[in-house]
């Protein structure tokens, strides 16, 4: 079973563990800063309206985009899935990967109607919570290894600008070996993170910013490994993390991509991120609602996949320094 690190002394843990979680709950959900972001997203409602220009597809695959959510924000998800469709690169299919009950609280989830009459591509599908991997897991193991499928997967929490779904591909008509993404960062020595900027190669992949690849790039055994990772509460809690070593131990690139046609300083200029993007009911808030810390999620992560001998990340910090 997984424990928390916690302070030494007598009857302090507990009260360490509730001074990080209430500035934990300040630093994401203050007030102040939900409302800059209410009112970006809100400075751009003309941009978001406004309909996708279509262009012709650059891959002949299959394009896939996958997300899930918490049962409070199934009623509101909408909005997210509206930016999805409404693409230059429109996909075939949407997916919604919801589990029966929600891990974390034990809540059940609700399926709305606008689930079934929104758009005949969007499908929901019934699954088991793996953390904040549900949003990609199912999708993946629903596609064989040699499908000619293209995967993207996304955050309920962000309005996703008209032209990401045709960066991405138009990134993987070029290399289909290599993951994309439009955030991203190096972990340097303490853990430290030194964020991508520009069009660069990053050790992890962020998924809020959008994640795409083609199914080959997955390869096979990641069912196996994915079981092995998640004995650890952390890995659970962190896909990003998680994945991103995955393809590290299978030699595949992870690369930032900043385009003038959709960039994260687009998402940022026209508040993509919204408002509810770190309350409590926010699915990648599991492992710091649990335990408390969130700064150390990174060494456990390092600490158990070292254990079981697949940890493939680290090389920024194993470089540091070096001439």
């Amino acid at each position: 079973m997984d424990r928390a690190p916690v302070a030494s002394g007598g009857g302090r843990p507990q009260q360490s563990v509730g001074v990080v979680r209430a500035i934990s709950s300040i630093h994401h959900a203050g007030p102040w800063k939900r409302l800059r972001r209410r009112l970006r997203t809100w400075r751009s409602g003309v941009l978001w309206r406004r309909r996708a220009a279509p262009v012709p597809r650059p891959v002949s695959s299959r394009v896939i985009v996958s997300l899930t959510t918490s049962p409070l924000r199934m009623r509101t998800l909408d909005r997210v899935v509206r930016t999805l469709l409404n693409q230059s690169c429109p996909p075939d299919e949407v997916h919604l990967n919801i589990p029966h009950v929600f891990r974390r609280t034990g809540e059940t989830y609700v399926i709305p109607e606008w689930c079934s009459t929104i758009d005949p591509r969007v499908k929901v599908f019934r699954v088991e919570d793996a953390g904040p991997a549900t949003k990609s897991l199912p999708t993946i193991f629903r596609c064989r290894p040699d499908e000619d499928v293209v995967i993207v997967f996304v955050d309920d929490d962000i309005l996703y600008l008209q032209r990401t779904l045709e960066v991405h591909l138009d990134a993987i008509a070029r290399d289909p070996g290599c993951v994309y993404g439009f955030t991203g960062y190096d972990i340097l020595p303490g853990h430290r993170l030194r964020h991508g900027r520009g069009n660069v190669d990053v050790e992890v992949l962020e998924g809020w910013g959008s994640i795409a690849f083609h199914r080959s790039a997955v390869g096979d055994g990641l069912e196996a490994y994915v079981e092995a990772a998640h004995r650890s509460r952390a890995c659970f809690a962190q896909d990003d993390y998680t994945l991103s070593n995955w393809f590290a131990l299978r030699g595949v690139r992870r690369r930032v991509l900043d385009d003038p046609r959709a960039s994260f300083r687009m998402m940022r200029a026209r508040g993509a991120q919204l408002d509810i993007g770190y309350l409590d009911d926010a699915v990648h808030r599991g492992h710091e609602l649990d335990t408390g810390l969130p700064l150390l999620r990174h060494p456990e992560i390092e600490a158990h996949l070292r254990s079981i001998g697949m940890w493939a990340l680290g090389r920024a910090a194993e470089t540091a320094g070096r001439p």
